[in-house]
């Protein structure tokens, strides 16, 4: 016999309402029975990109090139600090060049150089180098902060240019297989290697490789793992093809693999637009339009579940705008309305692991060029990691389409925390959360006795909730700077993050999440059977 058991909680906050704005009282229910999806426990990850120009054909600049990887001041506390808040953040390198980057070790030793311009190569720019006294100083970086490494491997080495962006031939795998003993031989704690940059059929970018050659490939980077890793419990993954998503492409390279040679399909995310759209701003606030990319996770998760379920999905770089990001957009409070939304949204779908582009560089840095201070978008991402649990629960929410509502198992602690990002500039949303628990009676009896007795299934329903609401400054949508319950976020010159203190409401009080706003809020009483 199934009981449907009810637990309303309702949860306030004290904002003033303003007389102007529309107030929005609804309901919307937790499904606390089981999770939907799960997340890697790293699910938050960030991009340094290989690209090492300055892009300057106007102000402010597009790309800073002194935040490639090649050159990237490792030493800047800022940095340092930013990265160690995530405790282990994961950092994907990689990106456009990533084919065009040789290695200078191996039978390549002295003889790989500098990229330079050149209008006559493959994105108009010469073959460059990463010399092993760098792959060095980034993995004692990786090391000191704790950073979960993908290192994206050149794919078209060895290969030629036939006809249009098609490249045909065998890889010449010699230099990456050297780069990998020589990681192995030190000891660097690589978590994954990825194979290639967007070379994947029509949504290619810059070379186009067919799915049989991209495949036979990838068996050879497996063949020279377990070579060199043998049976080591570090042993990386591999990780593809970190390109758009093609349906019928991902199908006919995972075909022609098979088992046990790819561990995890990635896929890049740019569905805002070009970064040099004065009218992008307009897709921030259309929840219609965001929730187009909702189809692409579910093709790739089909992908997966029916084609290669030895496989992960990840979401391998997404910028949302592409083309650097977009000026005094990318870098303030209303990108959040595309990145934090997607993050909950990616998570029902399965994806594992979300890589934003980027860390530093391009607009779209969540760290700041030259300063390198967090953007709103770096504390919308750290209290993602800190608070959602890796387990996705199913939220109904019938409310009104400008109020996304999320919820995972807590991370380390009971309960649930919820993610809401209200997209109105005129609706504030007074919000009754519903869980919806189906037990048996004699699990609700044991429930009960729990309960009864003190135990951690639920707690006291007078026990305090704690609320994160980040808002933009003076109610600008493209400040540079967050709120965090009315209170300023900024770090210190020396790279010391602010406390990110919540405020603390009774569980049985109501909730309401003002215009224009992103909250967490954490409910440490919620009976969530589903996370464990």
């Amino acid at each position: 016999m199934e009981v449907s058991q009810f637990l309303s909680v309702f949860l306030f906050v004290s904002i003033p309402v303003v007389l102007a704005r529309d107030v929005t009282k609804g309901r919307i229910v937790v499904d606390g029975n089981t999770t939907v999806a799960e997340t890697d426990e790293n699910y938050i990850c960030m991009t340094l990109d290989v690209w090492p120009f300055n892009e300057c054909p106007q102000m402010p600049c597009v790309w800073d090139g002194n935040a490639s990887m090649l050159v990237l001041n490792l030493s800047l506390p800022t940095l340092t600090k930013a990265v160690e808040a995530f405790g282990t953040l994961r950092i994907r390198l990689g990106g456009t060049l990533q084919d065009k980057l040789t290695y200078d070790v191996g039978s390549f030793k002295g003889h790989c150089h500098p990229f330079e311009r050149s209008n006559s190569s493959l994105f108009r720019i010469t073959e460059g180098c990463l010399y092993m006294e760098r792959w060095d100083e980034l993995n004692q970086f990786f090391n000191k902060t704790g950073a979960i490494v993908t290192f994206g491997l050149n794919a078209i080495l060895g290969r030629n240019n036939t006809i249009g962006k098609q490249w045909e031939g065998d890889w010449n795998y010699s230099n990456a297989e050297a780069l990998i003993q020589y990681t192995m031989e030190k000891n660097y704690q690589i978590n994954s290697w990825e194979f290639g940059n967007e070379l994947s059929g029509y949504n290619s970018i810059g070379a186009s490789i067919t799915a049989t050659q991209y495949a036979k490939g990838l068996i050879k980077l497996r063949e020279i793992i377990d070579c060199l890793y043998k049976n080591s419990r570090q042993k990386p993954s591999i990780v593809a093809p970190s390109a758009f998503f093609d349906a019928s492409w991902y199908e006919d390279f995972v075909n022609e693999t098979g088992p046990n040679v790819v561990d995890v399909l990635t896929h890049h995310v740019y569905n805002m637009g070009a970064g040099n759209d004065t009218e992008i701003i307009h897709r921030f606030l259309d929840p219609s339009y965001l929730s187009r990319e909702s189809s692409t996770f579910q093709k790739l998760e089909n992908v997966v579940q029916y084609h290669a379920p030895w496989t992960v999905a990840w979401v391998g770089e997404a910028g949302g705008v592409y083309g650097g990001g977009s000026p005094y957009v990318s870098n303030t409070f209303v990108d959040g309305f595309w990145y934090i939304d997607q993050l909950g949204m990616a998570a029902l779908y399965n994806t594992k692991v979300y890589c934003r582009q980027t860390l530093v560089g391009g607009h779209y840095g969540v760290l700041r060029p030259e300063t390198l201070t967090p953007s709103p978008d770096y504390y919308g991402a750290l209290l993602f990691h800190r608070l959602m649990g890796p387990g996705v629960l199913k939220v109904d929410n019938n409310v009104s389409s400008y109020l996304r509502a999320y919820a995972h198992c807590s991370r380390g602690r009971t309960g649930i925390t919820m993610l809401f990002i209200n997209m109105s500039n005129q609706t504030d949303f007074i919000i009754e959360i519903e869980n919806h628990i189906n037990v048996s009676l004699t699990e609700k009896k044991s429930q009960m006795r729990q309960i009864s007795k003190g135990g951690s299934i639920v707690s006291d329903l007078g026990a305090q909730r704690e609320e994160y609401h980040l808002t933009p400054s003076n109610g600008l949508l493209k400040s540079p700077t967050v709120l965090l319950n009315g209170n300023v976020l900024e770090a210190t010159e020396e790279g010391d993050l602010p406390n990110l203190t919540p405020v603390y409401r009774q569980t049985n009080s109501s909730l309401s999440i003002a215009t224009w706003s992103i909250s967490f809020v954490v409910v440490p009483n919620f009976i969530a059977p589903g996370c464990k």
